[in-house]
């Protein structure tokens, strides 16, 4: 499913992949471990015979994944505001067109657009760009977090002592 040349986005950080930075003549200047969530490389060469393929991230470190470790990875032609947080792009498209209630929010916009080093594309409607730079609320999330915390710490007044 993966060719050379395709662009690709690390989706879990692995703290013991290995990687090296290649110097003149691709002799090892540096070598380190961790490539992490949000990374995006190039693919430059895939092994078949070897089972291999390599990545090049933005940063010139070279990565040899297994052919059993491409699970950690995935197209990033493009992507979405929360997968692209922490990283940069040259340019960014933001579509507006049938976007989720919950996402309304003046938050994604900002998220949205500071991923952008040099451009910034809004396509849609106007109308809803205007309702969600209005909106500075997060919608709750719903999770039963506040509800396992109760179970596992008493209540103030209520502990053991």
């Amino acid at each position: 499913c993966f060719r050379e040349g395709d662009k690709v986005m690390q989706i879990r950080n692995d703290y013991q992949l290995e990687w090296e930075i290649r110097g003149r003549y691709s002799i090892v200047a540096q070598r380190g471990t961790g490539v992490f969530n949000g990374d995006t490389g190039i693919i430059r060469t895939i092994s078949p015979q070897m089972e291999t393929l390599t990545v090049e991230y933005e940063d010139s470190k070279m990565v040899d994944y297994s052919f059993k470790q491409l699970d950690e990875l995935e197209l990033a032609y493009a992507t979405t505001v929360h997968k692209a947080q922490g990283s940069e792009f040259p340019a960014v498209v933001i579509p507006l067109l049938g976007v989720p209630h919950m996402l309304m929010t003046r938050n994604l916009i900002y998220t949205a657009v500071t991923r952008a080093r040099k451009c910034v594309v809004l396509v849609g409607s106007a109308e809803i760009f205007r309702e969600m730079v209005a909106n500075p609320t997060e919608e709750n999330r719903y999770t039963t977090l506040a509800e396992r915390i109760r179970e596992i710490v008493p209540e103030q007044g209520r502990g053991e002592g």
